[in-house]
């Protein structure tokens, strides 16, 4: 059954939440990325280029006859705005017998309706917009040290983690008449705000929290996971605060104005009001 879900906008910290939660929880069963669009072709892979580690093993896990139901009732969650649309998946990974984590990137508008319909902690994985969107564009240079070795996933991989974020914003922007824009990194910071802000709103403090990465790095966020979640968090040398803290004073006051610019300065604010823990 489903006892907690590590929700993340993309380049939150997310990956390396979902490791030291797997070394501090052995006996549970860890499903990496299970709204992923190409899920059932990335559990085929034995080694992951961009993050290290064979991260969808859990999978391997699941007997046949389960992870084939899984199959059938998956279908792409990049725009997910309805609990309906993604239940009877997350229903099947609920009838598995064994406590089973979650580490989705896609479910900040269904936050409270995971928490209450499987009765498990949520965890909405924030991070100051400018590190975050520093650690977004860093992608480009890590592909580019082995673009020769694996060309095609790189390419491919490049072309669909701009175009997932393209898609996401055009979405948002037709559905909350956000603001128009065209520069990327408008568009992204228009994202991060709108997305974290309604992953927020369902921040309770009982069912739902919001975390920052940079608390679990540097102040009271390891213990308060634990304590929330009722889970261990282990293989905390990972952490690395080079890794997190990346954007510089310039870049900082660049992203500050363009918030402001843009009108994103309340929804902001409410983000960080409620990662009140």
């Amino acid at each position: 059954m489903i006892k907690l879900i590590m929700n993340g906008f993309p380049r939150t910290g997310s990956t390396v939440m979902y490791k030291m939660l797997k070394a501090g929880n052995p006996d549970a069963l860890h499903l990496f990325e299970p709204l992923h669009d190409n899920l059932f072709e990335l559990i085929k892979e034995k080694d992951n280029i961009m993050h290290g580690g064979e991260l969808f093993k859990g999978y391997k896990a699941i007997s046949q006859s389960v992870l084939t139901e899984m199959r059938l009732k998956h279908s792409d969650s990049t725009n997910l705005y309805r609990f309906t649309d993604c239940e009877p998946y997350l229903d099947v990974i609920n009838s598995i017998k064994e406590d089973v984590f979650l580490q989705p990137n896609r479910m900040q508008f269904v936050l409270k309706d995971a928490a209450i319909k499987y009765d498990c902690k949520v965890v909405h994985l924030c991070r100051n917009p400018a590190d975050c969107f520093i650690g977004f564009a860093e992608i480009f240079s890590m592909y580019g040290k082995n673009l020769t070795k694996n060309y095609n996933w790189w390419i491919d991989n490049i072309y669909g983690f701009v175009g997932f974020f393209y898609n996401q914003y055009d979405s948002v922007a037709v559905k909350f008449n956000a603001p128009r824009v065209t520069k990327f990194l408008d568009k992204w910071l228009i994202l991060w705000a709108y997305l974290n802000y309604f992953a927020a709103l369902q921040s309770d403090g009982e069912n739902v929290q919001i975390v920052f990465f940079e608390d679990i790095v540097n102040g009271p966020g390891i213990e308060f996971v634990e304590k929330f979640g009722a889970v261990k968090l282990g293989n905390k040398e990972i952490l690395d605060p080079k890794r997190v803290f990346l954007a510089d004073d310039e870049f900082k006051e660049v992203v500050e104005e363009r918030i402001k610019t843009l009108g994103l300065t309340d929804m902001v604010q409410e983000i960080y009001r409620k990662a009140n823990y």
